[in-house]
């Protein structure tokens, strides 16, 4: 590792800065350092990393300093840090996260559909960005710095970084030719409590020993989030400070308090639907039978798209299909498809003249079983975590239920061709990300059904309260500090002492708000995103290229930057994941930095040719 104080003003080094270091950044790394070791370059390479903890490559949400009890939503079978394609990594060991965790002794968490926790993940990540420090080509020097980068500027024709160093006093400020944002969730601020102005609420809940640590034994809780953070949240304020949980012969929980957990813990969110839990098998093989190829084409003849008239509809047709194909194989029939899906629903409709008493599909109660219901009480949440459990144990090729929420996980990658650079129209666009994201998210990509089992152990508990679930709010007292959660139209109102955001900060519009991107954005180098239409909408994401360059203010290219992951999100779509290939900008970038580092040696090298004739 290089000495974080060097400085090298050769002016024959090639410097690339990578600013955000998390997961998308080590992924960056790794294929930069496969094109550089092809062993075409001579010239010395610094490569600076910047992230704003220790955790290079895990980054504040997979950092190995976690509690074991906060596990992932995705299974182990998916992770992995190394790609096959070419060029090959620079390490000859490259374990996917299943061989890693039998290699170092975690053969207990090392099948192929469990959830491990996400230190683990973390512990991976770590360790392979530590594997690529160790195998470094001899003229590439890789330097880590400890930070928050806040601007970026211009500087004779490189660009200035400026860092603010948690290592060290001052700023740092240093030149590269090509930078890299990778900065993950930090890109966006929340604005999920922008109206509470009183101390007692936490905005971000990662790394949580940190952030919840100021919660106290005998504190009220509001926890705004019921989906995946909402249940980290929940679960770092009470397994995490000791109590355990036991699972009987049944299969049922139970929940034994330590005493350092909060009084009560109220979770709200604008539905006060949990997710539906996922039992870590693959999705099945069935294909898609509505977003076809020649579907896709067409749609894609015709951007933009109207979602809610054109999209949403074979969305419903694809669940429809894939809720009753499992429903008739329960009773040996056979579905038999056709794009006519009139014949479809008269299959359907003599198939319940046969069962009356069976199940039948209702898109209405599957998207919101208690849309009609002002409050949703602790009964009727109870007897839903419970059919969500049934349901996720019996799985896709069992349940009708759970067939026809998965298929958004099939969709999903087909849907991000229609969505991404003005695929939707923009009325279309804002629907979908303030509404239609949010509920295939929470229908698809559910925690493990283990998790769901500890929610209703400690609702059972007494820990747990979801009476203001739905649509509550936060109402502030100016004159004593003080916080109450208040049902709609102050139906029922209880006093809290702390509120935690456990939402993440997603692109959103005019969420365009971290110090660095305002920064940046005022000096003109980026702009937002605009879809434009019959209406205007901004997602608060940049503009970009499909290279993942940002557009400047005078509508040019900057092909020195690149922004990959979360800072696209919004003009591409579903970038929270640690999948290498959804919308993988790292790939291009690295190969496109590699050639140009060519170019930059070649023209160095015949003007060294000549200066020697002379």
């Amino acid at each position: 590792m290089v000495d974080l104080n060097l400085k090298l003003d050769d002016e024959h080094i090639y410097k690339i800065a990578i600013v955000g270091f998390g997961p998308k950044g080590l992924y960056s790394l790794e294929r930069l350092l496969a094109y550089f070791n092809l062993a075409t370059i001579c010239k010395p390479v610094e490569i600076h990393v910047f992230n704003n903890s220790h955790f290079f490559g895990a980054g504040d949400v997979y950092r190995n300093d976690q509690p074991r009890c906060l596990i992932m939503n995705y299974a182990n079978r998916n992770i992995n840090v190394w790609p096959s394609e070419n060029p090959k990594p620079i390490i000859h060991e490259t374990p996917d996260f299943v061989t890693w965790l039998s290699n170092e002794g975690y053969s207990n968490t090392a099948a192929l559909n469990d959830f491990a926790p996400r230190s683990l993940v973390g512990d991976y990540l770590i360790s392979c960005f530590n594997a690529l420090i160790n195998k470094l080509p001899n003229n590439i020097q890789v330097i880590t710095h400890v930070g928050t980068v806040k601007d970026v500027n211009r500087s004779k024709g490189n660009y200035e970084v400026t860092c603010r160093n948690k290592e060290e006093t001052g700023e740092l400020n240093l030149l590269f030719q090509k930078v890299l944002f990778t900065t993950g969730h930090t890109s966006f601020k929340s604005k999920a409590l922008n109206n509470i102005s009183v101390g007692n609420k936490v905005e971000f809940i990662y790394p949580t020993k940190e952030k919840l640590n100021r919660i106290g034994s005998n504190s009220s809780v509001a926890i705004k989030g019921i989906g995946l953070t909402g249940i980290d949240a929940i679960l770092a304020l009470t397994e995490a400070r000791g109590g355990v949980f036991q699972e009987d012969n049944t299969g049922s929980m139970s929940y034994q308090p330590s005493g350092k957990e909060p009084k009560i813990m109220y979770p709200f969110s604008r539905t006060g639907l949990p997710m539906v839990p996922r039992n870590g098998l693959p999705n099945s093989p069935t294909d898609l039978f509505y977003f076809t190829e020649e579907m896709i084409e067409n749609l894609q003849r015709n951007r933009p798209i109207n979602f809610r008239k054109i999209v949403l509809p074979l969305i419903v047709k694809e669940f429809y299909f894939a809720f009753y194909d499992i429903l008739f194989q329960k009773y040996g029939q056979k579905l038999l498809f056709n794009m006519d899906f009139e014949l479809i629903e008269n299959q359907v409709r003599l198939f319940h003249k046969k069962h009356p008493n069976t199940m039948v599909f209702n898109w209405d109660k599957i998207i919101n079983p208690f849309k009609d219901e002002k409050i949703v009480s602790n009964e009727m949440l109870q007897a839903y975590f419970e059919f969500l459990v049934h349901e996720a144990q019996l799985g896709e090729e069992k349940s009708p239920f759970m067939a026809a929420v998965s298929t958004w996980r099939k969709i999903s990658p087909v849907f991000n061709e229609l969505y991404s650079y003005g695929g939707l129209d923009s009325d279309s666009h804002r629907e979908f990300d303030n509404y239609y994201s949010g509920l295939f998210n929470r229908l698809a990509y559910g925690s493990p059904i283990k998790n769901m089992k500890k929610l209703m152990a400690l609702l059972k508990a007494g820990l747990l309260d979801f009476t203001f679930a739905k649509s509550a709010t936060i109402v502030e007292n100016d004159l004593k500090d003080e916080l109450h959660l208040v049902t709609d139209e102050e139906l029922q109102k209880v006093p809290i002492d702390y509120l935690v955001n456990a939402t993440i900060p997603r692109a959103k519009e005019n969420g365009f708000e971290n110090e660095l991107f305002q920064n940046l954005k005022q000096k003109g180098l980026i702009k937002e995103y605009e879809n434009k239409g019959d209406s205007s909408y901004k997602p608060g994401c940049l503009d970009i290229n499909k290279c993942g360059n940002p557009i400047d203010i005078n509508g040019k290219v900057n092909i020195d930057f690149t922004f990959y992951g979360t800072p696209t999100e919004g003009i591409t779509f579903d970038n929270d994941t640690l999948s290498r290939t959804r919308n993988d900008f790292a790939s291009m970038w690295a190969k496109k930095v590699y050639d140009e580092a060519l170019e930059r040696e070649r023209i160095h090298e015949k003007h060294e040719r000549e200066e020697h004739i002379f």
